[in-house]
């Protein structure tokens, strides 16, 4: 289905839970939202390696998504553990 943008709605899902990943700023909810977007994108990975549509670049867009989330995850979990250490 094409939203008009010429995106589907799978394509524009994963792709905006992606982007609110990246744009987080609350570290309490930055977790969920991590696993979101890495949810969705697995899920896109799976319908593309069925061999359904999917354009090259929309794989290698979910490459670099896949890859910047591994990096968020960890740089939150950095964070978190020099915040913990900090006393009051």
């Amino acid at each position: 289905m094409d939203d008009g943008d010429g995106l589907t709605q799978e394509v524009a899902s994963w792709r905006q839970l992606h982007e609110t990943a990246m744009l987080e700023i609350d570290l309490e909810k930055l977790p969920k939202r991590i696993a979101e977007a890495q949810k969705a994108i697995e899920e896109r990975v799976l319908v593309l390696a069925r061999g359904y549509a999917g354009s090259g670049a929309e794989k290698d867009a979910l490459v670099d998504a896949h890859v910047a989330m591994d990096d968020l995850k960890r740089i939150q979990q950095v964070g978190r553990r020099n915040s913990a250490g900090r006393v009051a």
